[in-house]
C-alpha cells in the first residue's frame, strides 16, 4: 500500500521520479528511420535525466542533445532543446519516462518547432 501511495504522489511533483545518467542507447522502427530527414533522430548510448532536463549523446563525446523543460510526475513539457554545437531552439513537445518492473526501462522525448522536429528514444540498457 505504501508504494502505491509514492506512486501515486509522483505523478505530482515537480520533478522525475528517477535522475541520473544511463546507458543504453537509442533505437527507432525502420519505417521512422526511412521518413526521417537527417537531424531528427538523436544518437545515443547514453541519457541523463535531472530535475528541469534530458540529455541524449555518446558516453565518449561532451556533446549532447538536451530537451529543456519541467515535469510533473514522470511526463516533462518540453520548452527548448539545446544541439550539440549548443544552439538553443524554442519547441513544444513532451518527454515520457517509461517503466519495467519498477526500473526506468525507456525514454521517449518528441518535439517540434521553427527548426523542424526532434526525436530520441533510448532504452535503458539492462546489463
Amino acid at each position: 500500500m505504501f508504494a502505491l501511495a509514492l506512486i501515486l504522489a509522483a505523478q505530482f511533483t515537480a520533478q522525475p521520479a528517477v535522475e541520473g545518467r544511463f546507458d543504453g542507447t537509442c533505437l527507432y522502427p525502420e519505417a521512422l528511420q526511412e521518413r526521417a530527414t537527417q537531424g531528427e533522430l538523436v544518437t545515443c548510448n547514453q541519457a541523463e535525466i535531472s530535475s528541469d532536463s534530458i540529455a541524449f549523446g555518446l558516453r565518449s563525446w561532451q556533446s549532447r542533445t538536451r530537451f529543456n523543460g519541467s515535469f510533473v510526475g514522470d511526463r516533462m513539457t518540453v520548452s527548448s532543446v539545446t544541439l550539440p554545437n549548443g544552439r538553443n531552439f524554442a519547441v513544444r513537445g513532451v518527454c515520457e519516462l517509461y517503466y519495467a518492473d519498477e526500473e526506468l526501462s525507456t525514454v521517449a522525448c518528441a518535439a517540434s518547432g521553427n527548426r523542424g522536429s526532434i526525436l530520441a528514444n533510448f532504452v535503458v540498457s539492462r546489463f
